[in-house]
């Protein structure tokens, strides 16, 4: 076979190839995607629910703790009984405590007799001190008194040494003056020894009476740190009998008489001792996901249904809506979230129960549906239509649909009239929106604005008017649907969904 006959049959070839490939490929797209769809239509009334889980509580409830350590020796109620606020509900072993009491009592005596004690003793020292400030006094009218005493004898003395030396008087007489002198001079020290030692008792007398009423100080202090110690032990052996703090029932009882009562502390749950609940006003506690509870209001109203009684459903009203998130601990019970956690948060939303059945037990697992939102007479779609897209948008971010078809520009050009674009290819955003099939068995994507969401339901504001076919599933292929795309619609293996968000099922 000749060159050119050679590259002529592998041209052939080529194009044999080339054109089997095509047919697949075409064949392929071609092949319609099968779907299911639901008409947009209007409905009377459309809710908006927030569902949530959580607990029944009585709003009054009380964990019943022992704040002293003993043996039961009385537990006069079982779980289930009704008490009174007061009631008497066990009594612990006071034997110890009556012990401590006696024993701080005596010491708080002993200390208040001394505290007297010092009392009559500071009494004697201050007439010790005035019976010693009147003997000061009077050594001092004495030292004044021998001071004016020697000054007439130094002057009489002064006198008759000149008469002595004018020869007028004997020798003798001076002599007796002198000696005189000396005698009233030795009476004033005398006098001045005295005043010193009646000072030094006086300020003796004050240290004392100084000391003594420090020590009446010190005894009155103990005095009343006794009084105190005996008045606590007092408070101590009124706990060993615990009563009731409100009227209720006792909705759980976790110890038996002989037992020993632990001291409570909040890291030891199992200190409780029984559980007092005011049953005549039940809460339910629900927790609400951080995304939803900013659409909850005081007045919205709220249906609690419990797993206990699931055909009956209880009415209820908002009492409570946390500002903080919380987290379910064991038990059932919530507590304070952390800050720093990066998880999806709650936060705790109590209504009261209308009208609880008498069936009803603190602790039972419920959920409730809070109505948040109402409309009447609107435009809906499914929820599962929705779906999100990247798509081409204008400068006012407005859907930018692909060129029509030639056969289609008749029925765009009122469209493109009312609403001129500039196109900018390189411009996209992501639009919520749904598919609908048009005549030609294909699907167009439509941009739509929607208001409030039931359960299963969406309202639309914009972008639909009523009666459009659109595509709601299956979940796989809406997921990968096209602009454009061929579809086949087939009803009859899927139902509509049971729950909002709920995967299409066969039926």
């Amino acid at each position: 076979m000749s060159k050119r006959k050679k590259r002529t049959l592998f041209v052939a070839l080529a194009l044999l190839a080339a054109a089997a490939a095509a047919g697949v490929l075409l064949s392929g797209r071609d092949k319609p995607t099968p779907i299911m769809t639901a008409l947009v239509e209007r409905v009377p009334l459309l809710r908006a629910v927030v569902t949530a889980s959580g607990g029944i509580r009585a709003k009054e409830s009380v964990d019943i703790q022992a704040e002293i350590a003993g043996v039961i020796v009385d537990l006069p109620v079982r779980e289930g009984d009704r008490v009174t606020k007061g009631q008497v509900l066990l009594r612990i072993d006071p034997f110890q405590t009556e012990a401590d009491v006696k024993a701080l009592r005596a010491q708080a005596l002993a200390a208040e007799a001394d505290a007297k004690g010092f009392e009559k003793q500071v009494a004697t020292a201050q007439a010790d001190l005035a019976r010693n400030d009147a003997l000061q006094r009077s050594a001092e009218a004495d030292l004044v008194q021998a001071e004016a005493n020697w000054q007439r004898a130094e002057s009489s003395r002064k006198r008759k040494e000149e008469l002595v030396a004018k020869g007028v008087i004997s020798s003798d007489e001076c002599e007796r003056a002198q000696a005189e002198e000396k005698a009233a001079r030795a009476q004033v020290d005398s006098a001045k020894g005295r005043v010193a030692q009646e000072e030094a008792q006086v300020r003796s007398s004050r240290l004392a009476i100084e000391q003594i009423e420090a020590s009446h100080d010190a005894a009155l202090a103990r005095a009343e740190a006794a009084t105190v110690a005996m008045r606590r032990a007092e408070d101590l052996l009124g706990k060993t009998t615990i009563r009731s703090p409100l009227a209720g029932v006792i909705t759980s009882l976790n110890v038996e008489k002989g037992e020993r009562a632990v001291p409570g502390i909040l890291s030891n749950p199992q200190a409780t001792l029984m559980t007092v609940a005011d049953l005549t006003t039940i809460q339910a506690e629900l927790l609400v996901d951080e995304t939803d509870i900013v659409q909850i209001s005081p007045e919205a109203s709220v249906q609690v249904t419990v797993d206990a009684l699931p055909e009956a459903p209880l009415k209820a009203a908002i009492a409570e809506i946390g500002n903080a998130p919380v987290v379910k601990g064991a038990g059932g019970s919530v507590s304070a979230a952390s800050s720093s956690t990066q998880e999806g948060k709650d936060f705790l939303v109590r209504a009261t129960l209308e009208n609880p059945p008498a069936s009803l037990r603190p602790g039972m697992s419920c959920e409730g549906e809070i109505l948040t939102k109402t409309r009447e007479n609107v435009l809906v779609v499914p929820l599962q239509a929705l779906t999100v897209r990247e798509v081409p948008v204008d400068e006012a971010d407005r859907y930018l649909p692909p060129e029509p078809a030639s056969d289609r520009r008749e029925l765009r050009a009122e469209t493109r009239a009312s609403r001129p674009v500039t196109r900018n290819p390189g411009r996209r955003k992501e639009l919520q929106g749904v598919f609908v099939k048009e005549g030609d068995g294909r699907v167009r994507f439509r941009p739509v604005k929607t208001g409030i969401t039931g359960e299963m339901d969406a309202e639309v504001l914009e972008g639909l008017s009523g009666g459009e076919e659109i595509a709601i599933g299956p979940y796989k292929a809406l997921r990968h649907l096209e602009e454009g795309a061929r579809v086949e619609v087939d009803n009859s293996k899927f139902r509509r969904f049971a729950k909002a968000k709920e995967k299409p099922e066969e039926s």
